[in-house]
């Protein structure tokens, strides 16, 4: 059942990739390729799949702790991969990737996989908001702004700080009973998932255990993360060169980048469009890049994103169905909740 969930997303994904194309108009990616010498482009290229690498020792880090059952660095890698394809074409945007790279983790029992998944966005959530909180502080302090621009970007960084400090501490408590009981005050009731509450508390400890007892490879997760954070820096970086801005600083382009993230806060839009163009223009304002610069490296590192999702595409096509491992039959559906660079 599941090999089918993911081959029926995959088609239903590889659909909006043509849409994209269409919307995005081919000519004008072209002509944005054409600026690029091929050493150019194969760099940036390959930085980006230096980033996947990385994402994947991270979570590989966190599964060899919650199960015994361990998957290739192969399948990790193209399991982040199917869900990266997953979370850029569907209309939640960022949501059911997660849910994907779960599901291709054979022969790691759903549960396990489910653990790991949500202990790694755990990780990047808080390198992510620590790394968006010192660029942050920078911009405060060197660079003027209206008012409006300040209490945005304060609120948005304060409720994402928030929302990790909730989240994580439900994760230590119990995160999916909490949700369950939560619903169930709501009024909100599910017979399958009350059959499942006893998965879901093997998962629930599973999370705890590696907080209490695997502290430092969370911190050596962290640290992947925050270099991931730092290549994507790098990546800014030489996308302003490379298109011809020669007086671009490096500082400038961390900033740009970390403030950027605000752009993929809000999971709503498939690939997201519009809001994450809107969202990094005026950081270009702030920083009074030109504007054909800002939206020539918009284009160029949203052609690199689509390219890495189509290259997701091809793990879920080429999944084969397999017989479930021991424990496997009670798995439990999985939810995603994940911030991802563009």
């Amino acid at each position: 059942m599941q090999q089918k969930i993911i081959k029926i997303s995959a088609i239903l994904c590889l659909g909006m990739f043509i849409y994209f194309i269409i919307r995005a108009n081919p000519g004008e990616l072209l002509r944005l390729i054409g600026r690029l010498s091929p050493f150019g482009l194969m760099l940036l290229i390959l930085l980006r799949f230096l980033f996947w690498i990385i994402r994947t020792v991270s979570w590989r880090l966190v599964l060899t702790r919650c199960s015994s059952d361990q998957a290739s660095f192969s399948t990790l890698f193209w399991a982040e991969l199917a869900g990266h394809a997953m979370g850029y074409f569907t209309p939640s945007a960022k949501l059911g990737g997660d849910a994907i790279r779960a599901m291709m983790l054979h022969p790691v029992p759903k549960n396990q996989a489910l653990a790991s998944v949500v202990i790694d966005k755990t990780i990047e959530l808080i390198a992510t908001i620590l790394m968006m909180s010192l660029g942050l502080f920078i911009t405060l302090v060197r660079i003027r702004m209206p008012a409006t621009q300040r209490i945005v970007f304060l609120s948005l960084t304060a409720l994402m700080a928030l929302f990790i400090f909730v989240f994580f501490r439900k994760q230590k408590k119990g995160l999916f009973i909490w949700i369950l009981d939560s619903l169930k005050k709501l009024r909100i009731k599910s017979k399958y998932f009350e059959q499942k509450r006893e998965r879901l508390i093997e998962t629930d400890k599973i999370i705890a255990d590696f907080y209490s007892n695997h502290r430092r490879p969370f911190l050596y997760s962290f640290i992947l993360y925050i270099s991931m954070v730092m290549l994507w820096v790098a990546e800014m970086h030489l996308s302003f060169l490379f298109l011809g801005m020669g007086k671009i600083t490096l500082l400038k382009s961390f900033l740009i980048t970390t403030l950027g993230i605000v752009a993929n806060i809000v999971p709503v839009i498939p690939a997201g469009i519009g809001v994450y163009d809107l969202s990094y223009l005026p950081i270009f304002a702030i920083f009074r890049i030109p504007l054909k610069f800002g939206i020539a490296v918009i284009l160029l590192r949203r052609l690199l994103n689509l390219l890495m999702a189509v290259i997701g595409l091809v793990p879920m096509l080429r999944m084969k169905s397999r017989q479930p491992v021991k424990g496997e039959a009670a798995a439990v559906p999985i939810a995603n909740l994940s911030v991802k660079s563009d």
